[in-house]
């Protein structure tokens, strides 16, 4: 995302719907860097997505027993919405593979850039797989979808 300058009426804006919304205090917005104001200026553009993990592919085995096309859905990024989730469980290593993808797809956005256009598109659960100290691994396509 592109460093700018902003405008200090939008800082007094942002600042007004922070400390009303979010109960930010003045000194806690006093902290924020340029960087912080343009993501918060921003940010707004994540809730037109939604950002989806599939299973593409699972080698060994996974005690909640995924398919192929099982899907971890989040909202805004980083939200889990769990009626849309079709994966059998909440696993910590699955969401662990997928998590840095998600920051990837938040800062395409931001930056306004196509988030389906990353070069590393595909994540794999934490788990090693046999014969690497694991029992299997899932791999998970991820990619974004416009609400």
């Amino acid at each position: 995302m592109a460093h700018y300058i902003m405008p200090s009426e939008r800082i007094r804006d942002l600042r007004k719907k922070m400390r009303g919304r979010g109960n930010w205090t003045d000194e806690e917005l006093d902290m924020l860097s340029p960087k912080d104001w343009s993501f918060a200026d921003r940010m707004h553009k994540l809730r037109h997505y939604k950002t989806v993990a599939e299973v593409v592919r699972i080698k060994g085995h996974c005690d909640l027993h995924p398919k192929v096309g099982d899907k971890f859905v989040f909202a805004a990024g980083d939200i889990l919405i769990p009626e849309e989730t079709t994966f059998p469980g909440v696993c910590i290593w699955a969401l662990a593979g997928i998590f840095p993808l998600t920051y990837m797809v938040m800062d395409r956005i931001l930056a306004g850039l196509d988030p389906n256009d990353m070069w590393r598109d595909q994540a794999g659960c934490m788990d090693l797989g046999i014969g690497d100290g694991g029992l299997g691994q899932v791999i998970f396509r991820v990619y974004c979808e416009k609400t």
